[in-house]
């Protein structure tokens, strides 16, 4: 008989509800400029399927992206490396960030935003609270135009 023990998944996952329209918050998520405004400090890409492009940490270095998917305005999907200055192909370990983009009734937009493929937990665990300032500064950027980091709902973490 063989025993498998199953284990939490290696995935983030988060989910923030916006009042601002679904075309506002694709700007947000896809044109450099807007990007580098809450997430990286500069943001080298076109979000174009199959295009490669690097995000930029100040003191972290370059992390090589590759868009994946993008179905403007409800989703986008890009792979990235988890180690600095390190092309795709070369990197150890490459994960997977998709957002689904869900138009409200009341005119808002309910985010979803899941990062997958990690290997060690640690790295997992290091990016989920990444995400937790990167998606606070997000809805600060796109409902008041301000910077600050309000609570973001873990759907799982």
């Amino acid at each position: 008989m063989t025993e498998t023990t199953k284990t939490a998944p290696l995935v983030i996952e988060r989910i923030v509800e916006l009042s601002v329209p679904r075309e506002r918050v694709w700007r947000a998520i896809t044109e450099p400029e807007e990007l580098a405004r809450w997430s990286p400090q500069k943001a080298e890409w076109e979000p174009e399927p199959g295009r490669e492009g690097v995000f930029t940490w100040d003191g972290y270095g370059g992390y090589a992206v590759r868009v994946e998917a993008a179905e403007a305005p409800s989703y986008l999907a890009w792979r990235w490396a988890n180690q600095a200055d390190t092309p795709l192909d070369r990197a150890t370990e490459v994960t997977l960030v998709e957002w689904w983009l869900e138009e409200r009734a009341d005119g808002g937009t309910t985010l979803r935003m899941q990062e997958s493929g990690f290997i060690t937990r640690e790295h997992r665990d290091g990016n989920a609270r990444g995400w937790e300032e990167e998606l606070g500064e997000l809805r600060a950027r796109v409902e008041r135009g301000a910077t600050a980091v309000p609570a973001v709902k873990a759907s799982r973490a």
